[in-house]
């Protein structure tokens, strides 16, 4: 039973990873030393446990928003965090990361996501090198009940930026195998397309680029791009593929457990018609449910329907989780970890898109230049079909 005491729990600490295995070294700098570790609260399973090279004792603590925070001693450059889910190899645990100088002011480093639900060991979590001294992981529930649940964690140093190395392309940022890429240039009717493996070293800036920092791709359309014969609207999206980009993908609503997870921000839209699709489930004809800015209010879409307000005063820039989960003839949409929307709907032939369709042209908006654009920035892409 988790024990009513909120008040916070502190002991001192050493660095160490002594014969412990796991992810924790991929794309991770060097763990720092954590000199005390500190919780909200706990139900006998203590903050101290996330410290002991044991994969068999845990931190603990009920409720939305449940928090364990890590203090370094002074200030240091952070760039990931690795941690260990309690029965993480079953289930999924929503979380966000957050930094902090002072203990009271923070900023969010890794926004509201999911762990993988594939494994019980380490998994890094990067971010762009920041300098704090408090790093936060503040914690959702997870897919079976509302525990944040944590056995062991590492705070990693500096790793070169986000994404933990250079980058010359989007394929060095995303995995881009199973995808190809539409571009809003070329000519009338017959926008360039981009398959494998040309796309693996493809970049063109500014409509399809790694962001400097290599934490990001940069997805631009402008309102006078080329448009497909299909859409009047101008794109830089990918589409979804496989067999490593050789066959187009294609699946059904009512066999199997597709998913699609995007990790993302709508940087930019369109003056005069301010209105950008960031993520879709297309079908064998037209678009099925759609992640859809208009202005500041963020939709998920049965078909044309305005379905479901996601936000009614999104900012652009703000990072967000978008996810598809697709199954039993069922779409259910989630929004920074939280069931938004479940639509009932049988279909084939269908496969996912992400990146910027900007939803304005010439005729509906102005000026009708290469400086009216929608842009969308993808910081993590996955798909998975079960």
């Amino acid at each position: 039973m988790k024990r009513a005491c909120l008040a916070v729990a502190t002991v001192a600490l050493t660095a160490g990873l002594v014969g412990f295995s796991g992810t924790a070294a991929l794309a991770a700098g060097a763990p720092l030393k954590i000199e005390t570790v500190t919780a909200g609260g706990d139900d006998g399973n203590v903050p101290a446990n996330t410290q002991d090279d044991d994969l068999e004792t845990r931190w603990s603590d009920e409720g939305d928003g449940a928090w364990i925070q890590f203090d370094l001693g002074s200030a240091q450059t952070v760039g990931s965090v690795s941690l260990a889910w309690h029965q993480g190899d079953t289930r999924t645990t929503s979380f966000e990361v957050r930094l902090s100088g002072d203990g009271s002011s923070w900023t969010t480093a890794v926004p509201r996501r999911n762990s993988s639900g594939s494994t019980s060991q380490l998994e890094n979590y990067d971010f762009a090198d920041e300098s704090a001294r408090y790093v936060r992981v503040v914690g959702y529930g997870n897919t079976v009940n509302d525990w944040t649940s944590i056995t062991e964690a590492r705070v990693n140093g500096a790793d070169g930026g986000g994404g933990g190395s250079d980058c010359a392309n989007p394929a060095d940022v995303l995995d881009l195998q199973n995808w190809y890429l539409g571009l809003p240039i070329g000519e009338k009717e017959h926008p360039q397309n981009v398959k494998q493996p040309e796309l693996a070293t493809y970049s063109v800036d500014p409509w399809f680029r790694a962001t400097d920092d290599c934490t990001a791709v940069q997805f631009r359309a402008a309102v006078n791009g080329v448009t497909t014969s299909g859409s009047d609207y101008p794109r830089s999206e990918l589409r979804e593929m496989t067999d490593s980009g050789k066959e187009e993908a294609s699946w059904s609503s009512t066999s199997g457990t597709h998913t699609m997870v995007i990790d993302e921000a709508i940087t930019a839209a369109p003056e005069g018609r301010p209105n950008i699709v960031a993520g879709q489930i297309h079908g064998s004809d037209d678009d099925l449910s759609v992640f859809r800015l208009e202005g500041s209010k963020l939709y998920v879409t049965d078909e044309d329907e305005k379905h479901t307000l996601l936000t009614s005063d999104y900012e652009l820039g703000t990072r967000f989780q978008a996810k598809f989960v697709v199954s039993d003839g069922k779409i259910k949409a989630y929004y920074n970890g939280d069931l938004k929307a479940t639509l009932s709907k049988k279909f084939s032939g269908a496969y996912f898109k992400a990146g910027a369709y900007t939803q304005a042209n010439c005729e509906k908006t102005s000026p009708c230049s290469d400086s009216n654009y929608g842009e969308v920035k993808i910081y993590d892409l996955d798909v998975s079909h079960e």
